[in-house]
C-alpha cells in the first residue's frame, strides 16, 4: 500500500503564510492573541509550549458563536486570497495531485485545526485546482476540538503526527506500515516524527531546515 502524507503550512502554501496563524488573527482580539504569541516566542520550541499557545487561543475563541463553521469559512476565504497572491505554488498542488493518483493513500497532516484544514481543502475545490475526486481522496489529520468544551482532543502536532498517521491505519484495518514519502518543511520539529519514520523524505527549503539533510531517501525542493 503506497502512502505520501503532505503537511499543509509551509510545504503546500508559501513560508510565512502559515495558516492556523492568519485564522487566529482574524477571529481572537487581536491583542490578546498577540500576548500569547509573542509569549510563546520567548520560550522555546517545544510541544508543551506549543499546547500551551493553542489552549490560550482557545480561551480567546469561546467569545466567538459557532467557532468550529467560523474556522472552516475564514481558513477557506483566507485560503483563496493566498492563492489570488500566488502564496499556494503551482508545483506543490501538482506534486499533490500526481500523488493522489499514484497512492493508496494520500494524507494531509497539519497541526492545524482539522476545520481550518478542511477550509483549505475546500478552496482548492472552488478554485478547481483540484477535481472532486481529488478533494475526497484526502484523509485529513489534525488537531481535533471539542467545541462544548473547548478542550482539545488530539494536538497533531510533532511526535503525535505519526502517532495519528497509525492510529488511522488500524482504525481503518489498513496495514500497519511506516509512511513511504513525507512531504514536509519542518523535518527537526513539527514534523520530525514523519521525517524520521518515512521512507523518504521531501523537504521544502527554507531559511531554518537548511541544515536538515539525511543519508537516504531524501530531496530538497525549491517551489
Amino acid at each position: 500500500m503506497l502512502t505520501h502524507i503532505f503537511d499543509i503550512d509551509g510545504t503546500l502554501t508559501k513560508s510565512g503564510n502559515d495558516l492556523w496563524f492568519l485564522t487566529m488573527q482574524e477571529l481572537c482580539d487581536p491583542s490578546a492573541f498577540k500576548a500569547l504569541v509573542l509569549e510563546w516566542e520567548a520560550k522555546s520550541k517545544t510541544y508543551e509550549n506549543s499546547y500551551t499557545l493553542l489552549v490560550g487561543t482557545l480561551d480567546l475563541l469561546r467569545n466567538i458563536e459557532n467557532a468550529e463553521e467560523k474556522i472552516f469559512n475564514t481558513a477557506k476565504k483566507l485560503t483563496l486570497g493566498l492563492l489570488d497572491s500566488d502564496l499556494v505554488p503551482k508545483q506543490a498542488l501538482i506534486t499533490l495531485r500526481q500523488s493522489i493518483h499514484a497512492c493508496d493513500l494520500i494524507v494531509l497532516s497539519t497541526a492545524n485545526y482539522v476545520e481550518a484544514a478542511k477550509g483549505f481543502t475546500a478552496a482548492l475545490l472552488e478554485r478547481q485546482l483540484i477535481s472532486l475526486y481529488e478533494y475526497n481522496r484526502l484523509v485529513i489529520l489534525a488537531t481535533n476540538t471539542d467545541w462544548e468544551k473547548y478542550s482539545v482532543e488530539c494536538f497533531n502536532m510533532g511526535d503525535v503526527k505519526i502517532h495519528t498517521f497509525y492510529r488511522y491505519l488500524q482504525q481503518e484495518k489498513y496495514p500497519l506500515k511506516v509512511p513511504d514519502k513525507v512531504f514536509i518543511d519542518d523535518p527537526q520539529f513539527n514534523d520530525a516524527s514523519l521525517a524520521n519514520e518515512s521512507l523518504e523524505v521531501v523537504v521544502v527549503d527554507n531559511a531554518k531546515n537548511r541544515s536538515y539533510k539525511r543519508n537516504t531517501g531524501f530531496e530538497r525542493v525549491f517551489w
